[in-house]
């Protein structure tokens, strides 16, 4: 393809995207911090994450503010068409400031990148699958690229962009502190919960075919995104989505790595080696007991699912996901913690987050583990309760 014809193509294609912001007013909490980063000159800027949080708005959302020109790199018409050449051609048409969708879909796009930088050929801007962040990291371009990590959307960022209802962004300190009056005062919220737990975290219109769009995320994460950390075959699919029904349907305990390879049908070195490759895609969420690296790496673990796979994964079933998992599946995607390993002779809290351990469960929640706090369902701030939606206000 000429240059005058691919930055055609990629004139046209930041036009019909930019489209795309004309129904959207909000933006997400880490906008103001990435638009700062994006004006500096010193260095490139890096958007990873898991796929379908809201990537691409955002770095959409950037572009226009920096008057800067966008195009995904999976686009069919740039395809056979190196990544070095594309921003050539647009450097050369007076574009300096480029934005660059799902970069890791271009072979050897770190390599393209540090030429540009070392060229000066123009500022770039890029987002990319979560393993994106472990290939930079590996080569020079790290010393050329700030990676930035995009989270899901939480309860708060959800609410504020789908329920255009404005929050206050508070710490877990805060929040213990002032339970009553938050609870009092944004109590009517609670009951957003359950419409979270089956459509929070992504930022998809909840229309109908919500979780069938759910599933081929998920579907695209393992034959895409996967696929840049190991080859992928027919056999690695099968076992991914194994491990996906297998947490999905399980209530909140440990599962061992002999139990995960009976329901895949591989040994342990084969499962603890997969288990670490699927966690860098954030499909899985793995939470450990407090011990040293070593320790925890060899240690059974507790396993999560991002909001709102859980509930698309067992709708896919005609199963409902057990509301255990899905308050201890919030408290964890909101709060940096370690789960709190317990014995038949002793009954503990669920977690530990700091010095200080908490125990999640329904409004019946009793003392019997003897935690520093109960995170419970409802509104109730008597004794050392904390309502489970408070949780969902720090960040």
């Amino acid at each position: 393809m000429e240059k005058e014809a691919i930055v055609t193509r990629v004139l046209e294609n930041n036009s019909e995207n930019l489209k795309k912001l004309e129904n959207i007013k909000k933006k997400r909490l880490v906008f103001k911090s990435l638009l700062e980063i994006s004006k500096e000159k010193e260095y490139f800027l890096g958007i990873t994450g898991l796929r379908g949080i809201g990537k691409t708005i955002l770095l959409l959302q950037l572009t226009k503010e920096n008057n800067g020109v966008y195009f995904s790199a999976d686009d069919r018409e740039l395809r056979g068409i190196d990544l070095y050449d594309i921003i050539t051609a647009l450097s050369e048409a007076g574009h300096s400031k480029i934005f660059i969708d799902e970069i890791h879909t271009k072979p050897n796009w770190d390599n393209d990148l540090k030429s540009v930088f070392d060229e000066k050929k123009a500022h770039i801007c890029f987002t990319g699958s979560s393993s994106v962040k472990l290939k930079t990291l590996k080569s020079d371009l790290s010393r050329r690229a700030v990676i930035e990590h995009l989270k899901p959307a939480s309860f708060r960022e959800w609410l504020e962009i789908k329920k255009n209802v404005s929050l206050p962004l508070l710490s877990l300190k805060e929040i213990i502190k002032k339970k009553v009056k938050l609870a009092r005062e944004f109590g009517y919220l609670h009951k957003q919960l359950s419409v979270y737990y089956a459509h929070g975290g992504v930022l998809y219109d909840a229309k109908t075919g919500f979780h069938k769009t759910i599933l081929s995320t998920i579907e695209t994460i393992v034959i895409k995104d996967l696929s840049v950390i190991r080859e992928v075959d027919p056999d690695i699919e099968e076992s991914f989505f194994k491990l996906l029904y297998l947490i999905a349907n399980s209530k909140p305990l440990e599962l061992s790595y002999s139990k995960i390879g009976e329901t895949v049908g591989k040994n342990r070195t084969w499962v603890m080696r997969f288990l670490l490759e699927i966690e860098k895609t954030e499909v899985i969420k793995r939470v450990y007991a407090k011990g040293n690296a070593m320790q925890t790496f060899r240690k059974e673990a507790k396993y999560y699912l991002p909001f709102p796979y859980r509930s698309a994964l067992c709708e896919s079933q005609e199963k409902k996901p057990d509301v255990g998992s899905l308050r201890e599946e919030f408290f964890i995607n909101h709060i940096e913690c370690n789960y709190i390993k317990s014995s038949k002779e002793k009954t503990t809290a669920d977690f530990k987050v700091k010095n200080k351990t908490f125990e999640v469960g329904g409004k019946g929640k009793n003392r019997k583990q003897k935690a520093d706090y109960r995170v419970v369902d409802g509104l109730d701030t008597t004794a050392n309760k904390i309502p489970l939606f408070l949780i969902g206000l720090t960040y």
